[in-house]
């Protein structure tokens, strides 16, 4: 198994997606570095942080991790090396999960580095460091972005073994964001996967924040994809074509 993963990890290094991490995390920190240089009032902190988590949310989490995660799931199917990649001694719902596991630092690195541009960029308008409270308040909403935003992975990773491509994935993660400005206002909010993450990170609509229906609607996104791709990828013919 720790093979798989290592192999999982050297083709992820090598790919030319590597560079989107990067951009995921440098769009979001430039629009709150102009957000911030237009701001008029005295500088804070905890605005910065909170600036930087709503674009994050509301713009590139939903539309990055879908293309992201889709093309991880979906490259061999793209490259035709998936018969390659099935002849080994691991079963599929080892690939599969191998898979999981390299999606967690591909996807938490956006954040991660995210997190440290802001942090960077706050010294631009001030040299006082920000206080322990608001740090720890900050990588707290960091830390419950990446697991909601990572709850949503198995939708994405359904839509690209089903299509067998990342296109369609990266289409979710456009409609997505789309739908969730639509939605984000509305009382529907804790029933929709994507905005979920947005009110109880940001509190866009406090008036409709209730964390248990939000997890609950977190849980059933994740769980009923995630067994739904375990018996799809195990049961289906996915020859490369």
């Amino acid at each position: 198994m720790l093979n798989l993963i290592a192999c999982e990890w050297l083709k992820w290094r090598n790919s030319r997606m590597l560079w989107l991490v990067l951009l995921g995390a440098l769009l979001p920190g430039a629009l709150g570095f102009f957000i911030q240089l237009n701001n008029s009032g005295a500088f804070e902190w905890g605005n910065l942080f909170e600036n930087n988590l709503f674009i994050l949310t509301m713009l590139m989490c939903p539309a990055l991790f879908a293309l992201l995660g889709g093309y991880l799931f979906a490259r061999e199917f793209q490259e035709r090396t998936v018969n390659n990649l099935l002849t080994g001694p691991h079963s599929r719902n080892q690939v599969l999960t191998a898979k999981f596991i390299i999606a967690i630092p591909v996807l938490f690195s956006v954040i991660l580095l995210s997190f440290l541009l802001t942090f960077g960029t706050g010294f631009l308008f001030t040299s006082e460091m920000p206080t322990l409270a608001v740090i720890g308040e900050a990588i707290g909403k960091y830390g419950l972005l990446f697991v909601l935003e990572y709850a949503l992975l198995p939708i994405a990773a359904a839509v690209a073994l089903l299509w067998r491509s990342y296109i369609p994935a990266m289409g979710l993660g456009v409609f997505a964001v789309v739908s969730e400005l639509t939605i984000m206002q509305s009382r529907f909010i804790m029933y929709y996967p994507w905005s979920v993450p947005l009110n109880l990170v940001t509190h866009a609509a406090p008036d409709y924040n209730n964390v248990s229906l939000g997890v609950t609607t977190m849980l059933i996104a994740f769980f009923v994809p995630l067994l739904f791709i375990a018996w799809y990828f195990r049961r289906s013919d996915v020859h490369s074509g």
